[in-house]
């Protein structure tokens, strides 16, 4: 029983022939030199306009930052709405508080588009730690106070059904963020050592 995607003629155990069949590599070879040949072809066709029009794939400008400070600003934006959503389930129960939140398809497309990087704190010392380029204000975002469903008779529109549920969503997100940026490192790192 053959795959529907699969062409005809396609092989299923090519990967294992390859696997079986190539030398070990390392230092400089004629198959090092080709791998680099592909790599370099592979990462300028990543920048094509064939692959913008997918739209399966999020479009990046040609003037927007890469792929590594996009996914680096999208983890400070998702930790930043944490944040905001914290603060409004920790104050459910005050009187006359407003829930907010911030426009995340708007704060992504900002973070897509910007262009450069934030300036950060100096760092006189090795050790100091980094701060958040952003200054943890994402100042380009705006806070926006939710319209509730039914306001609370003290006045109070923070909704902690909703709240909770934006609480998990932006965590799974979060943390999906955080194994992508992680997995391109990773294959990096691989990527030299098999180099070596």
């Amino acid at each position: 029983m053959q795959p529907i995607n699969r062409p005809d003629n396609a092989s299923s155990d090519i990967s294992i022939r390859h696997a079986e069949n190539r030398p070990d590599v390392q230092g400089t070879s004629p198959l090092t030199d080709s791998f680099a040949n592909a790599l370099g072809q592979a990462i300028q066709r990543r920048g094509d306009d064939a692959s913008k029009g997918n739209p399966r794939h999020f479009p990046v400008s040609d003037a927007g930052p890469s792929s590594k400070n996009f996914m680096e600003m999208a983890l400070g934006i998702r930790a930043y709405r944490q944040q905001l959503i914290a603060s409004n389930i920790a104050n459910a129960d005050t009187p006359g508080y407003k829930a907010i939140d911030i426009d995340l398809n708007e704060a992504m497309k900002k973070a897509q588009y910007t262009t450069g990087s934030f300036p950060g704190l100096a760092t006189t010392s090795p050790s100091h730690i980094a701060s958040d380029p952003a200054g943890g204000s994402y100042k380009g975002v705006a806070i926006k106070y939710q319209e509730p469903n039914q306001i609370s008779a003290d006045g109070n529109t923070v909704e902690m059904d909703v709240e909770r549920s934006k609480f998990s969503e932006n965590a799974i997100m979060y943390q999906f963020t955080l194994d992508r940026v992680g997995g391109e490192f990773k294959d990096m790192l691989e990527l030299l050592r098999a180099l070596k």
